[in-house]
């Protein structure tokens, strides 16, 4: 079985990461306190950013030693032409786990989805059944892309798809990539797709994943969506949605991206932003797709919207039209490869994605609420 509708040009799905300036040198200069304020005062826009945080130390030796928060972020500010968000977001990542992670202004002022309406539930699955996923809302790509003049899946990617790399257990859904020769290929993968099967227009759409299993390097899980109909054109006219991608070199980070015609890497106007969450633990992976804006979230918690000045413009706006998931996991290609491939990583068991479950709700007209577990 090989797939017919793929398009004629493979997405790349190579989000370009949030800035992560760091000093030309170490921060020697950099203010010893941070500047005089009121005790009440807060930065970075986040009221959790307090003086006391802003005064504290963040110690890292490859970032210079220790500084305070506040130090670090007006010196890389210093260095970034300004951008004082950008800063903050930067040093906010750099020191994620201590006291300086409250200062990015992505997260500490964003809305808070509500649970969905469980009687607007319109499909889900929720892998209850062991084996094979049911072939009734699932499908695979097969190949390494050759077939459809995609070599690489239009990424360099290594991996060769098959069926063989899903299984069903326990009530979780596991997709696995490993190291065997398949196909001419060193390693081989699944991508499980709904097209044909079941597509989706506005709505929540939701993922309950674990990627505890895939961090290696050159690791590319990703939960995404792609046209059921490529109505404007090929990528990225027609757009594609970034549910959730990781790569194995970054560490519990997550992504969440837009593509179409007028925002794509390609000529440097991406619309994507990236959370920090432990890669140990399941979370939710979700997305609000309305008919003027796509809001990103995990665990209910909003890190990025999208939302553009002109929805009536195909070029920023494709996403009037339906779409349908995939799920899957490159090997190695342009983004997941950016520090190499750990082979060893995946021999035997190699690296694997988890599912628990997934579900669509209604907006307006359209039923769309997904759970993946």
């Amino acid at each position: 079985m090989k797939p017919t509708d793929l398009p004629t040009t493979e997405p790349t799905r190579d989000p370009t990461p949030l800035p992560t300036v760091e000093p030309s040198s170490n921060p020697t200069n950099a203010p010893t306190q941070a500047p005089v304020s009121t005790p009440d005062e807060s930065y970075c826009g986040c009221p959790q950013c307090t003086q006391a945080v802003w005064d504290t130390l963040a110690c890292d030796d490859s970032l210079g030693g220790c500084h305070t928060c506040g130090s670090r972020i007006s010196y890389v500010e210093s260095n970034n032409g300004g951008n004082a968000d950008e800063a903050c977001k930067t040093v906010s990542e750099q020191f994620s786990t201590g006291p300086c992670g409250v200062c990015n202004p992505l997260l500490c002022n964003n809305a808070v989805l509500d649970d969905p309406d469980p009687t607007k539930l319109i499909w889900s699955d929720e892998f209850n059944v062991d084996g094979v996923p049911d072939p009734s809302k699932w499908s695979f790509d097969y190949g390494d892309g050759c077939d459809v003049g995609l070599c690489g899946w239009g990424n360099n990617e290594l991996q060769y798809y098959t069926s063989d790399n899903a299984v069903v257990a326990n009530g979780v859904l596991r997709i696995s990539a490993k190291k065997e020769s398949v196909g001419g290929r060193d390693y081989s993968s699944t991508r499980m797709v709904t097209r044909g099967k079941q597509a989706f227009r506005y709505g929540r759409i939701q993922f309950r994943a674990r990627t505890a299993g895939c961090t290696a390097r050159g690791t590319w899980p990703a939960l995404w969506a792609l046209p059921e109909e490529w109505v404007y054109g090929g990528w990225p006219n027609s757009g594609e949605i970034d549910v959730m991608e990781a790569v194995g070199y970054e560490e519990n980070k997550f992504h969440g991206s837009v593509h179409t015609g007028a925002y794509n890497h390609g000529i440097g106007t991406q619309k994507t932003a990236s959370v920090i969450k432990s890669e140990l633990d399941w979370h939710i992976f979700e997305i609000d797709w309305q008919e003027d804006k796509i809001m990103f979230a995990v665990n209910g918690e909003v890190y990025f919207t999208f939302a553009p000045d002109d929805v009536t413009n195909s070029a920023k706006w494709p996403f009037n039209q339906d779409f349908h998931l995939l799920l899957n996991i490159a090997v190695g290609g342009m983004w997941g490869a950016v520090e190499g491939v750990d082979a060893a990583a995946f021999e035997g068991d190699g690296q694997y994605m988890e599912l628990d479950w997934w579900n669509c709700v209604v907006l307006g007209n359209v039923l769309v609420w997904t759970e993946v577990i």
